[in-house]
């Protein structure tokens, strides 16, 4: 496995995949709120609760595990790797 830099045009990409992937958790958020708010019959109220938690998870699920999967190796707090040892 090469340890090599991202091009700017895919940390471009990059950086506007974890953004979407906020921005579809948070529309799913409000259409829970909404749902919730909207209906009176119970099982709506309750998958409109459940659409909400799971949005709200999945906004800050989906871009942290992004952000992991992307990092340079040994170059980001949030990456449990470590690079390879150096033979001495």
């Amino acid at each position: 496995m090469t340890n090599t830099d991202p091009s700017p045009n895919q940390s471009r990409n990059r950086y506007l995949l974890i953004t979407a992937a906020r921005m579809i958790g948070a529309a799913g958020a409000v259409f829970g709120i909404i749902l919730t708010a909207r209906f009176q019959q119970w099982p709506l109220k309750v998958l409109g609760g459940a659409i909400l938690l799971s949005a709200i998870y999945m906004s800050w699920a989906v871009p942290a595990a992004l952000a992991h999967r992307w990092a340079t190796p040994g170059n980001v707090r949030t990456n449990r790797r470590r690079p390879p040892k150096q033979p001495k």
